[in-house]
């Protein structure tokens, strides 16, 4: 197979297009305040700010000489470009050319504003008007019995659909994770059945046996040199979050919360929460932090090296892979799932843009 070429534009690839639809998360909460900053979701440029409590999105390319407004201020409410000092309302609306401020109502610019809320600790930002499904959720985010964990967000060389399927891809964790979270002498899975509920995919794992290791089994108060999970409940977010909840056998739980932005086609920053109703000390927080980072840094190289970095999806490219019945049962019905959002995507635009030449017709 040849190697994917690192230029390739991806921006009429169905899976990139379709991937507009969605809430996507683009900064934690904590991360944006009353100056602006820019983040960047499907290469697309986006001034954030926070106003009077609520954040707003722009476009960050002033309409006169596509200056960036996150270099600029708030003023009055408005982003002032840095450039020149035209003002912006949060609707994207010109509200002041100080150069020649009568022309504002002649010329009246414009830039784009979009759809932007707050969920989970996360600003998330959908590029399109009316959003496929709703925000994700987290609902041990305000429960006052869990330790929260803000992880530092990474960036990884491939596609946000990889980068959850590597979440939920049990098979790999005897061989890219063995000894922390899987284990070589025992490479079968089980296989589960997902299941649809409106825009969540979810599935339970079985009893799981772990390496028992570290600090985590101190602070769990687990004897032994295993642990039984036996409760895994997972909630794929549509499209790239996804929620693990985890009962051990003394009744306690371990929450991660992982949601996958596409900074653009092949690369994809990833934003997570650790949530623990044991050992809630903030002194264990960095204990946990660095079990996962260790996960992480045993994932990303492997992750980083597949091809097509863009998922397989569409055409011939689904040819490209030879997926495993039971073993694969996760990443199959996200796929399908995912497909099927691609082919309404594509006939959808297709009718609007048949009604649109009919109406100019």
């Amino acid at each position: 197979m040849k190697m994917e070429n690192p230029m390739r534009d991806y921006s009429a690839h169905p899976l990139y297009r379709t991937l507009h639809q969605f809430w996507h998360p683009v900064a934690y909460s904590s991360e944006v305040g009353e100056s602006p900053m820019q983040v960047v979701l499907l290469d697309q440029a986006i001034a954030l700010v926070r106003i009077d409590g609520k954040v707003a999105a722009l476009a960050d390319r002033c309409a006169h000489r596509g200056a960036a407004l996150s270099k600029g201020a708030i003023v009055e409410g408005n982003f002032e470009c840095p450039y020149h000092g035209w003002r912006y309302d949060v609707q994207g609306r010109c509200t002041r050319i100080p150069a020649r401020n009568e022309l504002v109502d002649v010329m009246k610019p414009a830039i784009q504003a979009f759809q932007v809320c707050e969920s989970a600790g996360m600003v998330w930002v959908c590029l399109e008007s009316a959003p496929k499904f709703g925000v994700p959720d987290f609902a041990e985010y305000d429960d006052p019995q869990y330790r929260l964990i803000q992880g530092p967000v990474y960036d990884w060389e491939t596609s946000a659909p990889r980068r959850l399927e590597n979440f939920v891809d049990f098979s790999h964790f005897a061989f890219v994770h063995d000894g922390s979270i899987g284990s070589r002498s025992r490479p079968e899975v089980d296989t589960v059945e997902p299941w649809r509920e409106e825009g969540v995919l979810r599935f339970e794992r079985p009893p799981i046996k772990e390496p028992s290791v570290g600090q985590k089994r101190k602070m769990l108060g687990i004897e032994g040199d295993e642990w039984i999970a036996v409760a895994n409940s997972y909630r794929v977010m549509m499209p790239h979050t996804v929620h693990l909840r985890r009962t051990f056998e003394n009744g306690k739980h371990y929450v991660l919360m992982m949601a996958a932005s596409p900074v653009s086609a092949t690369r994809t920053r990833s934003f997570w929460w650790i949530a623990r109703d044991f050992g809630v000390e903030p002194e264990n927080d960095a204990i946990l932090l660095d079990f996962e980072r260790v996960v992480l840094e045993q994932d990303k190289p492997v992750i980083e090296s597949q091809q097509p970095k863009l998922a397989p999806m569409v055409g011939e490219e689904i040819r490209l892979e030879l997926p495993v019945g039971g073993a694969d049962a996760v990443t199959l019905a996200y796929r399908r799932w995912f497909i099927e959002l691609i082919r309404e995507y594509q006939a959808r635009n297709q009718d609007q843009g048949a009604q649109a030449v009919a109406k100019v017709a």
